[in-house]
């Protein structure tokens, strides 16, 4: 059922139209002036990150429509021990956003070339959202590239049936009348945000101004409309990996929060289940991002696992 915030929010859709901005890259990492801006090309396109640290190689991989700010709050006590990439996927964060089809190949096939790229053959990947769904399905296809994976609340294979937060409902509800869902996404206000990311924490004071505006900023950059379009009309090409999932044989680790609101926790516990030797932890008042919402106890749960 559409909620009547939404439908306020497709009758503003055509005052909205026509506000990206272009896609301008930072020459600093506000939210941490420690770090350092770098690109790289792949496939001739364009990609965003940042690295700090020594030893074996940590890839943190963002979910949909966010970016490598999510992880603020692990790359620097990850680095003290690891080499740490955090990623602007394809088409997402300050990385192009080229039209293109972006199915989940398209993201397992970015991220196998990234660590070409950057000269990774192993990594570990650290996922959410998403970005959990492609670290899963990078063990599927290509096990040899993977020494860990830890999914943080992390996609299941059905994720269009899974989904359960009002934002996400509303999309699959329309996603078969022509044109309407690339008109929502187009026609996303600051307020729209707003309220996805409301879904995303179980504290809402965290949604300060400043994180708000960092969200938006992003989700305005030229392209960003087919990329969301693109990545949830191709959603449901993942369920052809579900029987797969009894494949992987990676140590795994399941961080979840128990007050998520877009998968709840028994998404977690089933995708746990297909994973033999995989293990799961809840982690208490919090939400879709708790590595961010609740860092030192997701933190502290990361290395233990990483140091087994």
């Amino acid at each position: 059922m559409i909620s009547i915030r939404w439908i306020i929010s497709i009758l503003l859709m055509p005052f909205l139209w026509g506000c990206s901005i272009p896609l301008v890259r930072p020459t600093r990492i506000g939210w941490n002036p420690s770090l350092s801006p770098e690109t790289i090309q792949i496939n001739g396109h364009t990609i965003f990150y940042t690295v700090k640290g020594e030893g074996k190689p940590l890839l943190l991989l963002h979910g949909y429509g966010a970016g490598i700010w999510v992880w603020e709050k692990q790359i620097d006590v990850l680095s003290q021990s690891y080499r740490v990439y955090a990623i602007d996927l394809i088409g997402h964060g300050f990385s192009d956003r080229p039209r293109m089809p972006y199915t989940p190949e398209t993201y397992i096939h970015f991220l196998r070339d990234f660590m070409d790229g950057v000269g990774i053959e192993k990594a570990t990947l650290i996922g959410n959202s998403m970005g959990g769904g492609i670290a899963w399905a990078m063990a599927i296809l290509f096990p040899e590239r993977v020494d860990r994976i830890i999914l943080i609340n992390c996609v299941p294979p059905d994720v269009l049936h899974q989904v359960k937060n009002e934002s996400f409902r509303t999309m699959v509800a329309i996603k078969d009348i022509p044109l309407l869902p690339y008109l929502v996404i187009a026609g996303r206000s600051k307020n729209s945000i707003r309220w996805i990311l409301l879904e995303c924490v179980s504290n809402i004071k965290l949604i300060t101004p400043e994180v708000l505006n960092r969200q938006y900023q992003l989700s305005k950059i030229k392209g960003t409309t087919w990329v969301l379009y693109s990545t949830f009309k191709h959603a449901e090409e993942g369920l052809k990996l579900k029987d797969q999932l009894s494949l992987i044989h990676h140590p795994t680790l399941f961080i979840w929060g128990e007050r998520d609101l877009i998968f709840p926790p028994q998404v977690g516990e089933t995708l746990h289940q297909a994973i033999t030797g995989s293990k799961f932890q809840m982690i208490e008042k919090s939400g879709h991002i708790p590595m961010w919402e609740t860092p030192d106890e997701v933190n502290q749960t990361i290395l233990s696992f990483l140091k087994e």
